[in-house]
């Protein structure tokens, strides 16, 4: 009687200890999921905020009101060399919420400038702000703003997953933290 006893209590501790690891397996497999879901996310940001260079490069060279004025653009200009780095940062260290806090106040930033250059008026030679480019970049700003909204909604959904319980009490040993947002 006592070995059936004591056979079944080391049952049932195997048994715990078998589902406690098979939870955790697929706790780490659920949350790597969610982050990497949240990097591909991040890689949308980059990929359509890379276009603004673009665009100013590739209109920038054309438009005569550029050389005319070169307050506004070389501010607009500064904002695109501060979101090149803001980006770099926040690809090296994905989740880093001081980082992911840089690159939305960069982003905004950038579009305050881009506002700025756009309310400066017109002289003889016409708008400083060409009406293509003007066009452009809100197309760009719009999907800029999408893949934001999108890697924000990832990020909440990671963070809530890390502060369920019971998984808030092992997360931390796997090696999670909560992510920032943009």
């Amino acid at each position: 009687m006592f070995s059936f006893v004591a056979m079944s209590d080391s049952l049932i501790l195997w048994l715990s200890l078998a589902l406690t690891v098979f939870w955790c397996v697929g706790l780490y497999n659920r949350l790597m999921r969610m982050r990497s879901r949240a990097f591909g996310a991040l890689g949308s940001v980059d990929k359509h905020a890379q276009h603004f260079a673009d665009l100013v490069r590739e209109l920038g060279l054309e438009a005569g009101a550029m050389q005319q004025s070169l307050g506004p653009w070389a501010a607009l200009l500064a904002d695109l060399q501060a979101l090149e780095f803001a980006l770099k940062q926040a690809k090296a260290t994905p989740t880093d919420a001081q980082c992911l806090r840089h690159l939305g106040q960069t982003l905004d930033g950038l579009q305050t400038t881009w506002r700025m250059l756009r309310a400066v008026p017109a002289d003889l030679a016409g708008p400083v702000v060409p009406n293509a480019m003007e066009v452009r970049w809100e197309t760009i700003a719009q999907r800029v703003g999408s893949a934001r909204e999108g890697f924000n909604q990832i990020a909440l959904k990671f963070n809530e997953a890390l502060a369920q319980f019971p998984a808030r009490l092992v997360v931390g040993m796997m090696g999670f933290r909560p992510s920032g947002q943009i």
